[in-house]
């Protein structure tokens, strides 16, 4: 229990300087296109703690002079009575501000097409993200609309952006998550699908409190389905609740989805007379981090009657499939039950399987080991 806890507070630090990295707020990104094979990618938006200047600690860096007319060139440029950018950066952010009304903020994109360039074309992407509302590019509304073409070689654009500040919020279906299974199925699977609201295109990530919980994928963007997968070889038979918490990457929107797992224990297949019988291992889970606290564990096998010319094996190998122990020589040579302790003092914390040969049969099962 204290390495899982050790485990899932690194876990919980990655993901705090991760989500440290991130933005809150909106961008719109608009790629100035000359025809000819060139082209610059722009960023317009909302950042929390933009000003009207240069901010270099939000990726605003001002560019040096412009180059001659003849060399392409894109870039934003100060708005008069809203922002001194230099002689201008690739990215203009202003303060994304606390109130709920719309907020229209006015850029002005400056360019020269460039040698063999007759003039450029802005575009953006088909899903504009959630929280822009209208665009308006010299005046003219771009509804419906993926690009605008300049027939100048060079000049200045001016691009209006109305934000709307709809809070984020998320959904996911179904809600709660809930497991109904034994411990002798396969590692059962459910579908979740997140779906966010406010922006319809917002990043977000995945996170639980349970280490027999896994998610594939951890994160997405947009309506995104996951796998959640519950690991039933880790616990004992019993109801076990924990949570998926569903966060954003650059705003305080969560939603805590409550997963329940109910189990009870599968009928253990019973020797049967003449045939070769491998039990699991108990306890299982073992080791220091497990509830017996042992290192060792005990192992049951039958080698039937079957005749061999070759003497039984009973090996352990690692997830990688390499052997790391031979129990062989523990084995007796009678049919009926038998018991091999197994001692794994010497073995790093994991999954193992352990696999028994004989007269042509080959059983195999999986054990973990906590430490």
């Amino acid at each position: 229990m204290k390495h899982t806890r050790l485990i899932l507070l690194v876990f919980l630090l990655v993901a705090a300087q991760a989500v440290a990295q991130e933005y809150r707020g909106v961008t719109l990104e608009i790629t100035v296109n000359n025809g000819a094979g060139r082209e610059q990618v722009l960023a317009l938006g909302l950042r929390e703690g933009a000003t009207s200047g240069l901010d270099p600690a939000l990726e605003e860096a001002e560019l040096p002079p412009q180059p001659p007319n003849e060399i392409f060139d894109a870039r934003v440029v100060s708005t008069p009575g809203k922002s001194q950018l230099g002689t201008g950066t690739l990215a203009d952010y202003r303060s994304l501000g606390t109130g709920t009304a719309d907020i229209k903020e006015t850029y002005t994109l400056a360019y020269q097409a460039g040698i063999n360039a007759s003039g450029v074309t802005l575009s953006w992407g088909p899903e504009i993200p959630g929280r822009v509302k209208v665009i308006l590019i010299d005046g003219e509304d771009q509804s419906g609309k993926t690009s605008y073409e300049s027939g100048f070689s060079t000049g200045q654009i001016t691009v209006e952006i109305t934000f709307t500040p709809t809070a984020l919020s998320f959904e996911a279906s179904p809600n709660p998550v809930l497991f109904n299974v034994n411990n002798k199925d396969p590692l059962p699977t459910q579908t979740l699908r997140i779906t966010p609201r406010g922006d319809p295109q917002a990043s977000w990530s995945l996170s639980t409190d349970a280490d027999w919980i896994d998610i594939q994928p951890s994160g997405g963007e947009g309506q995104q389905d996951v796998e959640v997968m519950v690991n039933t070889r880790l616990l004992p038979a019993g109801t076990y609740d924990g949570m998926i918490s569903v966060r954003s990457l650059s705003d305080p929107a969560r939603l805590d989805v409550p997963v329940r797992m109910i189990m009870v224990v599968g009928v253990e297949d019973a020797p049967v007379a003449g045939q070769l019988y491998l039990g699991q291992n108990y306890p299982n889970p073992f080791g220091s981090a497990a509830s017996s606290g042992s290192v060792s564990t005990r192992i049951d096998v039958d080698l039937g009657s079957l005749s061999a010319v070759t003497a039984p094996s009973l090996r352990i190998y690692d997830m990688a499939g390499r052997e790391v122990m031979d129990l062989s020589d523990r084995l007796q040579l009678h049919d009926g039950l038998q018991s091999v302790t197994f001692d794994a003092a010497s073995l790093p914390g994991g999954v193992y399987t352990y696999t028994l040969r004989h007269a042509g049969a080959v059983r195999t099962r999986s054990m973990i080991l906590t430490k």
